[in-house]
């Protein structure tokens, strides 16, 4: 479950589960990554069940979270391009939280068309 505290006008968010809680610090962003979905080709050649295709070195994701002591300049919300390997993934009772730190984010994407 995902709550959010609201402390000095700035919204806050927890991921709350069984009095555990998360919250971003060091120049993390926390992320919700965004899996493109791919439809299956029909394949030419017969290929091992355990291959998985090439992925792109780049993760679009949804930021959920952001440290107080974040300097860029992105919001709640925003969409941003990562590369693959910088994201961190984190096990904590059944649950799976995601960051990277803000250093390592290429930029914002918008849907804005002009």
């Amino acid at each position: 479950m995902l709550d959010v505290l609201y402390y000095s006008g700035i919204a806050r968010y927890f991921f709350m589960e069984e009095n555990m809680h998360f919250e971003p610090y060091n120049k993390h962003v926390w992320i919700m990554p965004i899996e493109s979905e791919s439809e299956p080709k029909e394949q030419l050649f017969v290929m091992p069940e355990e291959y998985k295709a090439p992925q792109s070195p780049y993760l679009i994701g949804d930021i959920i979270g952001l440290s107080s002591d974040c300097t860029v300049d992105l919001s709640l919300g925003d969409k941003i391009v990562v590369e693959r390997t910088t994201v961190q993934e984190i096990k904590a009772q059944n649950q799976t939280i995601y960051v990277v730190k803000e250093n390592y984010i290429y930029g914002r994407l918008d849907n804005e068309t002009n």
